[in-house]
């Protein structure tokens, strides 16, 4: 249904709703409606009526945290208003907790034995992605810290204070892709999108160091270090290249990635365990983007 844009009065467009729906609602002259901003959409609702909301009952069989993670954010970024968790293993409760207090919005308002409630109390939400963005670059640069102390074989860090480090970044991550797909196509390469890549990184940077814990190494080769230092310098220059004429950015990408990848594909084929986290190094010089440079990616 379209409708056009009629002008009234100096700065005023006014659109006309359908007669159908009026109708319908019986309104009348003078009646008052809600109207709500969807970002792209405008959404008229009779007033007092609510806009439907999504609700979800999800049964967890085990306190798995990442698979808890991995469902309730999905439940999130497809807009989520209630959830509805059920166990019978009362650990679980304790690994919902903990994913919830990660999650923009949400927040557990009933508990009781074999079930909690999970709401989202702040529906509509912006964000300075100016700050954001820089939030996640100082979260990857952490973990860029981090992992290279672990691969010289440094002592202290567990799995668990990584995994915190990496659920800070899913924070904004989750955040930013709700955003986004209130985008338009157009702007799909914008700002919530480029957040929402960026943080990838910092997920590569913590497989990377499950997999190094997994197969039980010490420490890696000079050769991988010297590969990893590299990266990260990459990584940072990249930032600094942001600033610089669309053409300069992506002449450094395509010509750094090109010889990054090249440096990749010889140490990974050498083969043994560093091979398994050289294909990490790969997909952190494949997602440094712009709007720009993820176009011919």
């Amino acid at each position: 249904m379209e409708r056009s844009l009629v002008k009234h009065g100096e700065s005023t467009l006014m659109v006309s709703v359908p007669a159908a729906w009026v109708k319908r609602h019986h309104l009348d002259k003078g009646d008052a409606v809600d109207m709500l901003d969807e970002g792209e959409c405008l959404v008229i609702l009779k007033k007092g009526s609510k806009k439907a909301q999504l609700k979800l009952e999800i049964f967890f069989e085990k306190p798995d945290y990442d698979e808890i993670r991995a469902m309730l954010c999905k439940a999130y970024r497809e807009g989520a208003s209630e959830i509805v968790v059920k166990y019978d293993n009362e650990e679980v409760f304790s690994a919902v907790h903990k994913v919830v207090a990660s999650i923009f919005g949400y927040e557990i308002t009933e508990s009781k034995k074999g079930l909690c409630v999970i709401h989202n109390l702040v529906r509509e939400f912006d964000f300075d992605r100016d700050t954001v963005f820089k939030k996640i670059i100082q979260i990857t640069d952490t973990m860029f810290n981090l992992t290279k102390e672990v691969l010289e074989g440094h002592t202290g860090h567990t799995l668990d204070k990584v995994h915190l480090i990496r659920d800070e970044g899913w924070k904004f991550r989750d955040a930013s892709y709700a955003m986004l797909k209130k985008e338009t196509i157009e702007k799909a390469f914008g700002d919530a999108f480029i957040i929402h890549i960026y943080e990838q990184n910092s997920t590569y940077l913590n497989w990377m160091i499950e997999s190094f814990i997994e197969n039980k190494m010490k420490h890696v080769s000079p050769q991988f270090m010297k590969l990893y230092g590299k990266v990260h310098d990459y990584f940072r220059n990249a930032l600094i290249m942001m600033k610089k004429k669309d053409s300069e950015y992506l002449l450094f990408i395509i010509d750094n990635r090109r010889k990054l990848l090249q440096e990749c594909e010889a140490l990974s084929s050498k083969g043994g365990n560093e091979a398994k986290l050289v294909s990490y190094l790969a997909m952190l010089i494949q997602n440094i983007h712009n709007p720009k440079s993820v176009l011919i990616a």
